[in-house]
């Protein structure tokens, strides 16, 4: 009788134990599981506004300041957890210059390096890399102005949400994504400072569509980030690469939004992460 009364408080304890472990394990999943939302916003320097590749000038007559004003109503009206600012910060001698391909002659591949004009692309097979690359006039370069992220652009607080990623610093390879250079070599510290802060989902405004807010949205769902390029907050080069950028988003189950809606995305994630 004795042993059978141990037996039954045993099980009762086992049984009060192990449910509270796992009510602290539902717990835990339930805090860890919470939705972390960054605004990326990409390039939005003077360069890509009114310099040297002022988008206005390229062959979609697009006007890049425009995205300004949508994502400073993004910035004050949507409850983002993270803030991410990228600068193309490029080296004077950098391998997307056109002006520069004469001092890397030995390495075109080919001859003829005067052929090359602006906007073609080029193989070089040095020094460091061998690299196909699209020449660009000479833009964005190290402690300019027109470097410089534009000056109506607003910048939350508090700071510690608030990350500035500068890419495109190696001489010899261009990155476009602000994770990762051209050849996919080297990374950023974004995703480093994504993940310390627990980032879920991205949504990616700035300049240029169909080049670096591309190559940055590409490379955020192959991080395994929940990934959205907010349509009306960004602006392109060309309307051919534009399309094709597109159509490649929705092949690779990124969705393109629109400003207006991302409230009700965010709401409507919660919700599925609640469930």
């Amino acid at each position: 009788m004795l042993f059978l009364k141990f037996l039954l408080i045993t099980t009762i304890c086992i049984f009060f134990i192990e449910g509270k472990r796992r009510n602290e394990q539902k717990r835990i999943k339930k805090k860890t599981s919470k939705n972390v939302y960054a605004l990326l916003i990409v390039d939005v320097q003077y360069c890509f506004i009114n310099g040297s590749l002022a988008l206005n000038q390229s062959s979609a007559r697009q006007n890049g300041a425009e995205v300004i004003p949508v994502i400073n109503k993004l910035i004050k009206s949507v409850p983002f957890d993270v803030f991410v600012y990228t600068m193309d910060w490029h080296p004077k001698d950098h391998i997307s210059f056109i002006d520069n391909i004469k001092d890397r002659q030995e390495y075109v591949l080919g001859d003829h390096y005067e052929q090359y004009k602006i906007g073609d692309t080029v193989t070089y097979t040095g020094p460091k890399y061998w690299t196909k690359q699209i020449l660009w006039p000479t833009h964005c370069v190290q402690n300019t102005f027109e470097a410089q992220i534009a000056e109506d652009l607003i910048h939350p607080l508090p700071n510690q949400k608030i990350f500035y990623i500068k890419k495109g610093t190696d001489p010899d390879v261009d990155s476009y994504s602000a994770f990762t250079d051209n050849n996919k070599l080297h990374m950023t510290i974004l995703n480093e400072k994504l993940k310390s802060k627990h980032v879920t989902h991205v949504f990616i405004s700035g300049l240029a569509l169909d080049y670096c807010v591309a190559a940055t949205a590409l490379d955020a769902k192959h991080f395994n980030y929940k990934t959205f390029v907010i349509q009306d907050a960004c602006r392109g080069v060309d309307e051919k690469t534009i399309k094709f950028q597109l159509r490649n988003f929705k092949k690779n189950h990124i969705r393109i939004v629109q400003s207006a809606d991302i409230k009700k995305i965010i709401k409507h994630e919660d919700q599925k992460t609640n469930l």
